[in-house]
Protein backbone atom coordinates (compact mmCIF):
# COMPACT_ATOMS: atom_id res chain seq x y z
CA UNK A 1 0.00 0.00 0.00
CA UNK A 2 1.39 3.32 -0.63
CA UNK A 3 1.52 6.19 1.15
CA UNK A 4 -1.01 8.21 -0.58
CA UNK A 5 -3.78 5.04 -0.48
CA UNK A 6 -2.46 5.12 3.37
CA UNK A 7 -3.14 8.30 3.59
CA UNK A 8 -6.83 8.93 2.20
CA UNK A 9 -7.20 5.55 4.18
CA UNK A 10 -6.15 7.22 7.42
CA UNK A 11 -8.57 10.47 5.85
CA UNK A 12 -11.35 8.59 5.36
CA UNK A 13 -11.04 7.22 8.96
CA UNK A 14 -10.95 9.72 10.48
CA UNK A 15 -14.67 10.86 9.91
CA UNK A 16 -15.40 7.45 11.96
CA UNK A 17 -14.70 9.26 15.61
CA UNK A 18 -17.43 12.52 14.40
CA UNK A 19 -19.88 9.43 13.67
CA UNK A 20 -19.20 8.63 17.13
CA UNK A 21 -20.43 12.23 18.65
CA UNK A 22 -23.33 12.35 16.79
CA UNK A 23 -24.56 8.96 16.69
CA UNK A 24 -23.16 6.86 19.64
CA UNK A 25 -22.40 9.24 22.15
CA UNK A 26 -25.89 10.93 23.00
CA UNK A 27 -27.17 7.09 23.80
CA UNK A 28 -24.49 5.65 25.86
CA UNK A 29 -25.41 5.77 29.70
CA UNK A 30 -22.99 7.47 31.24
CA UNK A 31 -22.54 10.92 33.37
CA UNK A 32 -22.88 14.34 31.01
CA UNK A 33 -18.91 14.94 32.27
CA UNK A 34 -17.91 12.00 31.16
CA UNK A 35 -19.65 12.22 27.50
CA UNK A 36 -17.76 15.96 27.29
CA UNK A 37 -14.65 14.33 28.07
CA UNK A 38 -15.40 11.72 25.26
CA UNK A 39 -16.71 14.47 22.42
CA UNK A 40 -13.57 15.93 23.39
CA UNK A 41 -11.31 12.60 22.80
CA UNK A 42 -13.34 11.78 19.99
CA UNK A 43 -12.90 15.30 18.28
CA UNK A 44 -8.97 15.52 19.09
CA UNK A 45 -8.34 11.95 17.64
CA UNK A 46 -10.34 12.77 14.77
CA UNK A 47 -8.97 15.72 14.06
CA UNK A 48 -5.23 14.09 14.71
CA UNK A 49 -6.27 11.55 12.00
CA UNK A 50 -7.52 14.04 9.23
CA UNK A 51 -4.16 15.98 9.44
CA UNK A 52 -1.61 13.12 9.64
CA UNK A 53 -3.90 11.94 6.62
CA UNK A 54 -3.28 14.98 4.99
CA UNK A 55 0.22 14.97 5.42
CA UNK A 56 0.66 11.66 4.02
CA UNK A 57 -1.39 12.25 1.21
CA UNK A 58 0.69 14.83 -0.10
CA UNK A 59 0.16 18.93 -1.57
CA UNK A 60 -0.60 17.89 -4.92
CA UNK A 61 -3.57 15.30 -3.99
CA UNK A 62 -4.87 17.43 -1.52
CA UNK A 63 -5.14 20.59 -3.35
CA UNK A 64 -7.09 18.33 -6.03
CA UNK A 65 -9.46 17.03 -3.39
CA UNK A 66 -9.83 20.55 -2.16
CA UNK A 67 -10.92 21.98 -5.56
CA UNK A 68 -12.98 19.27 -6.12
CA UNK A 69 -15.50 19.22 -2.75
CA UNK A 70 -14.38 23.55 -2.80
CA UNK A 71 -18.10 25.66 -1.71
CA UNK A 72 -17.99 27.32 -5.23
CA UNK A 73 -18.18 24.25 -7.06
CA UNK A 74 -20.98 22.99 -5.32
CA UNK A 75 -22.88 25.49 -5.32
CA UNK A 76 -22.71 26.25 -8.93
CA UNK A 77 -23.53 22.65 -9.71
CA UNK A 78 -26.65 23.23 -7.34
CA UNK A 79 -27.49 26.09 -9.21
CA UNK A 80 -27.23 24.32 -12.22
CA UNK A 81 -29.88 21.51 -11.14
CA UNK A 82 -32.59 24.02 -9.61
CA UNK A 83 -33.02 25.17 -12.81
Amino acid sequence: MSLKNLGLLIIVVSFLPWAAIIFVVPFIQIDLAHKAVLVTILAVVAEVLFWLGLVLVGKELATKYRRYFSFSRIWKSLKKLLR
